[in-house]
């Protein structure tokens, strides 16, 4: 044990070349175990940090399918927090859609806090065609997004996924991110984050269990209607300035989506999120005007369905928490008309039958 030792510390050239030599394949195929989705063996109540940990929650199930691809049509809504609460869960979407005479699909509601375009890309790179439809939320906050967060997930941050796609385009587009070929940076700060938070129960052989929970808000937390009005305000004051400055970027990388969904022949839809329009009260119109005009012109362009049902459904505002984030009654509608979207758009197998 004291040559072996030694041999750490030894400062001869040819030592450490083939310790390089020898530690190169051995991250490569740690990466692997991440990248493959084989990490997802272990059970996902062992892999969350915390029971909200959305953003393991999107890895671990986006790794999970990929190894084990699903037999049914599969739906993911991508998007930010309100994407999260806009559902009621998945398998309760999935069987709306049956119900309203849809096909039998599995559904996952991949919604998670402040997810950028990138990620979302990262995950239509990465979802197996079963089919698959992956569902692009979006709304004001998904294009305040700034590039370096964007393009801190070409390192697997905060997803735990690869996309070798997203790292090309970063990389040809703006220049960055040209020499990173791994995840390894966001595998090493997820373990890191984990070892913090559950290394003393593993250094005593006592396995952390923890369910994930979708939802963060529900009605009894709602804010009040003055604390809602305030929100307008701050927005229109803080975030528009923010918003413009990113919107070109991240109507670049919504591009970017819709070219991988075509190239992979995975279904994309866009689908606005929901927006509490009777506090909001057309203040924010010009805004929501900005991103809503070219983004109808990419759908045109990709030939990808381009839903927004906010204004038929004319939720009350006390089915959101905020301005954009349902609670119980909204997210049963929400999701009811969403359904009733998708048993059109599927068709009866779930291929896109229903498309025109």
């Amino acid at each position: 044990m004291k040559g072996f030792g030694a041999g750490f510390r030894s400062r001869s050239p040819l030592v450490l070349l083939v310790a390089a030599a020898l530690l190169v394949p051995a991250l490569l195929g740690f990466e692997y175990l991440f990248a493959s989705g084989a990490w997802s063996v272990v059970p996902l109540k062992y892999c969350l940090r915390n029971s909200g940990d959305s953003f393991t929650y999107v890895s671990w199930t986006v790794g999970h399918n990929k190894r084990q691809p699903p037999a049914l049509p599969s739906v993911y809504l991508t998007g930010g927090s309100a994407a999260r609460e806009a559902l009621v869960s998945g398998p309760s979407l999935a069987a709306a859609v049956q119900r309203l005479g849809g096909p039998r699909i599995a559904a996952w509601d991949l919604g998670c806090i402040n997810q950028n375009f990138a990620e979302t890309l990262a995950v239509a790179d990465n979802v197996p065609d079963s089919p698959a439809w992956v569902l692009i939320g979006v709304n004001l906050g998904r294009f305040t997004a700034f590039p370096a967060q964007n393009e801190q997930q070409v390192v697997g941050r905060d997803f735990l996924l690869k996309s070798a796609f997203l790292q090309r385009y970063v990389s040809g587009t703006y220049g960055r991110y040209t020499y990173s070929s791994t995840i390894l940076p966001g595998i090493f700060s997820y373990l890191t984050s984990y070892l913090k938070k559950d290394g003393k129960s593993l250094l005593a052989a006592k396995a952390v269990q923890r369910d994930y929970r979708q939802h963060q808000y529900t009605a009894s937390g709602n804010h009040s209607v003055k604390q809602k009005q305030r929100m307008v305000a701050q927005w229109l004051t803080q975030r528009y300035p923010v918003f413009r400055r990113n919107l070109p970027y991240n109507l670049a990388m919504l591009r970017q989506i819709l070219a991988r969904c075509r190239q992979r022949d995975v279904h994309a839809v866009i689908v606005e999120l929901p927006r509490n329009e009777r506090i909001v009260n057309g203040r924010f119109d010009a805004a929501v005007a900005a991103y809503q005009v070219p983004v109808a012109a990419l759908s045109r362009e990709y030939g990808v369905p381009y839903l927004d049902f906010n204004a038929a459904l004319d939720l009350p505002d006390g089915d959101f928490h905020d301005l954009s984030h349902l609670v119980e009654p909204g997210r049963v509608l929400w999701q009811h008309r969403l359904a009733q979207e998708l048993v059109t758009l599927m068709g009866p197998s779930g291929d896109g039958g229903g498309v025109q």
